[in-house]
Protein backbone atom coordinates (compact mmCIF):
# COMPACT_ATOMS: atom_id res chain seq x y z
CA UNK A 1 0.00 0.00 0.00
CA UNK A 2 2.87 2.15 0.73
CA UNK A 3 4.29 2.01 -3.09
CA UNK A 4 1.02 2.67 -4.16
CA UNK A 5 0.68 6.31 -2.24
CA UNK A 6 4.18 7.46 -3.96
CA UNK A 7 2.87 6.06 -7.03
CA UNK A 8 -0.45 8.04 -6.46
CA UNK A 9 1.21 11.34 -5.03
CA UNK A 10 4.14 11.26 -7.69
CA UNK A 11 1.60 10.65 -10.82
CA UNK A 12 -1.03 13.86 -8.87
CA UNK A 13 2.28 15.96 -8.63
CA UNK A 14 3.46 15.08 -12.40
CA UNK A 15 -0.25 15.96 -13.69
CA UNK A 16 -0.27 19.64 -11.80
CA UNK A 17 2.88 20.28 -13.45
CA UNK A 18 1.55 21.47 -16.74
CA UNK A 19 -1.22 23.87 -14.77
CA UNK A 20 1.37 25.33 -12.25
CA UNK A 21 3.61 26.74 -14.77
CA UNK A 22 1.19 28.33 -16.64
CA UNK A 23 -0.37 30.39 -14.30
CA UNK A 24 2.43 32.58 -13.26
CA UNK A 25 1.01 36.31 -13.78
CA UNK A 26 3.29 39.93 -14.07
CA UNK A 27 1.81 42.69 -12.09
CA UNK A 28 2.22 46.18 -11.49
CA UNK A 29 4.04 46.65 -8.36
CA UNK A 30 1.55 47.18 -5.28
CA UNK A 31 2.24 46.55 -1.68
CA UNK A 32 4.20 43.65 -2.87
CA UNK A 33 6.49 45.82 -4.96
CA UNK A 34 7.19 47.97 -1.40
CA UNK A 35 11.24 47.68 -0.60
CA UNK A 36 10.27 46.22 2.63
CA UNK A 37 9.67 43.13 1.33
CA UNK A 38 12.75 42.41 -0.35
CA UNK A 39 14.86 39.67 1.13
CA UNK A 40 17.97 40.25 3.12
CA UNK A 41 20.41 39.82 2.12
CA UNK A 42 20.48 42.05 -0.85
CA UNK A 43 23.39 41.07 -2.19
CA UNK A 44 22.03 37.43 -2.18
CA UNK A 45 18.37 37.25 -2.98
CA UNK A 46 19.23 40.73 -6.19
CA UNK A 47 21.15 40.28 -9.21
CA UNK A 48 21.46 42.73 -12.17
CA UNK A 49 21.63 42.02 -15.65
CA UNK A 50 22.08 44.47 -19.03
CA UNK A 51 24.75 46.20 -17.70
CA UNK A 52 22.79 47.01 -14.44
CA UNK A 53 19.89 48.71 -16.29
CA UNK A 54 17.35 45.73 -15.43
CA UNK A 55 17.66 44.46 -11.59
CA UNK A 56 15.67 41.46 -10.43
CA UNK A 57 15.38 40.61 -6.61
CA UNK A 58 13.32 37.90 -4.13
CA UNK A 59 10.35 39.69 -2.31
CA UNK A 60 8.98 37.57 0.57
CA UNK A 61 5.65 39.26 2.62
CA UNK A 62 7.17 37.90 5.67
CA UNK A 63 6.38 34.51 5.44
CA UNK A 64 2.74 34.72 5.01
CA UNK A 65 0.73 33.06 3.02
CA UNK A 66 3.40 29.90 4.29
CA UNK A 67 2.45 28.47 0.98
CA UNK A 68 3.38 31.14 -0.87
CA UNK A 69 5.01 34.52 0.31
CA UNK A 70 7.93 34.56 -2.69
CA UNK A 71 7.05 36.91 -5.04
CA UNK A 72 9.99 38.36 -8.22
CA UNK A 73 10.63 42.05 -8.39
CA UNK A 74 11.33 43.29 -11.61
CA UNK A 75 12.83 46.90 -12.08
CA UNK A 76 13.84 47.52 -15.63
CA UNK A 77 13.71 50.14 -18.71
CA UNK A 78 9.96 51.24 -19.89
CA UNK A 79 10.87 51.39 -23.17
CA UNK A 80 12.82 53.55 -25.60
CA UNK A 81 11.31 56.61 -25.25
CA UNK A 82 8.83 56.55 -28.43
CA UNK A 83 6.08 56.58 -25.85
CA UNK A 84 7.10 59.08 -23.54
CA UNK A 85 10.31 59.77 -21.83
CA UNK A 86 11.89 56.23 -20.45
CA UNK A 87 11.55 55.23 -16.74
CA UNK A 88 12.55 52.88 -14.69
CA UNK A 89 9.61 50.22 -14.65
CA UNK A 90 8.80 48.20 -11.52
CA UNK A 91 6.84 44.49 -11.86
CA UNK A 92 6.06 41.52 -9.59
CA UNK A 93 5.90 38.26 -10.89
CA UNK A 94 3.51 35.82 -8.67
CA UNK A 95 2.50 32.58 -9.37
CA UNK A 96 -0.96 33.45 -9.65
CA UNK A 97 -3.01 36.63 -8.61
CA UNK A 98 -2.14 37.19 -5.57
CA UNK A 99 0.03 34.48 -4.52
CA UNK A 100 3.60 33.75 -4.42
CA UNK A 101 5.64 30.54 -4.38
CA UNK A 102 6.85 28.61 -1.91
CA UNK A 103 10.23 29.00 -2.55
CA UNK A 104 13.06 30.82 -5.31
CA UNK A 105 16.28 30.24 -6.35
CA UNK A 106 18.00 33.72 -7.00
CA UNK A 107 21.05 32.59 -6.97
CA UNK A 108 20.46 29.81 -9.57
CA UNK A 109 18.92 31.71 -12.21
CA UNK A 110 20.14 31.36 -15.63
CA UNK A 111 19.48 34.18 -18.31
CA UNK A 112 19.94 34.36 -22.26
CA UNK A 113 19.83 37.23 -24.36
CA UNK A 114 17.99 37.48 -27.57
CA UNK A 115 18.23 40.52 -29.50
CA UNK A 116 15.08 40.66 -31.18
CA UNK A 117 13.21 39.80 -27.99
CA UNK A 118 15.34 40.68 -24.94
CA UNK A 119 16.95 39.30 -21.67
CA UNK A 120 15.39 35.81 -20.99
CA UNK A 121 16.05 34.85 -17.29
CA UNK A 122 15.06 31.53 -15.98
CA UNK A 123 13.83 31.27 -11.88
CA UNK A 124 13.75 27.75 -10.11
CA UNK A 125 11.10 27.77 -7.75
CA UNK A 126 9.25 25.61 -5.46
CA UNK A 127 5.68 24.73 -5.31
CA UNK A 128 3.54 24.03 -2.15
CA UNK A 129 1.46 21.01 -2.10
CA UNK A 130 -0.72 19.22 0.44
CA UNK A 131 1.84 16.56 0.81
CA UNK A 132 4.37 19.17 2.20
CA UNK A 133 2.39 18.39 5.50
CA UNK A 134 4.31 15.25 6.04
CA UNK A 135 7.81 16.49 5.27
CA UNK A 136 7.38 16.03 1.39
CA UNK A 137 9.63 18.21 -0.72
CA UNK A 138 7.89 21.01 -2.62
CA UNK A 139 7.21 20.54 -6.33
CA UNK A 140 10.52 21.80 -8.11
CA UNK A 141 9.56 24.03 -11.57
CA UNK A 142 11.38 27.08 -13.06
CA UNK A 143 9.62 30.30 -14.44
CA UNK A 144 10.92 32.17 -17.13
CA UNK A 145 10.80 36.10 -17.78
CA UNK A 146 11.16 38.06 -21.20
CA UNK A 147 12.44 41.26 -19.81
CA UNK A 148 12.59 43.89 -23.23
CA UNK A 149 14.23 47.00 -22.80
CA UNK A 150 13.41 48.51 -26.21
CA UNK A 151 9.61 48.20 -25.97
CA UNK A 152 9.67 47.87 -21.80
CA UNK A 153 7.59 44.61 -21.69
CA UNK A 154 7.33 42.36 -19.27
CA UNK A 155 6.44 38.71 -19.52
CA UNK A 156 6.57 35.15 -19.15
CA UNK A 157 7.28 32.88 -21.00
Amino acid sequence: MHSFKRILLATTTAALLPVIASAQVVGECDWLGNAANIAEPWEVNSRTFANGNIRIALLDTGGEPVCCSAHLLVLSPSGNGSDGPVYRQCRVVSATAGQGFYSMDIPGITASYDASRGLLVSVPVGHWHQGMDTGAAPIPDRMDIRINQANGAVYYE
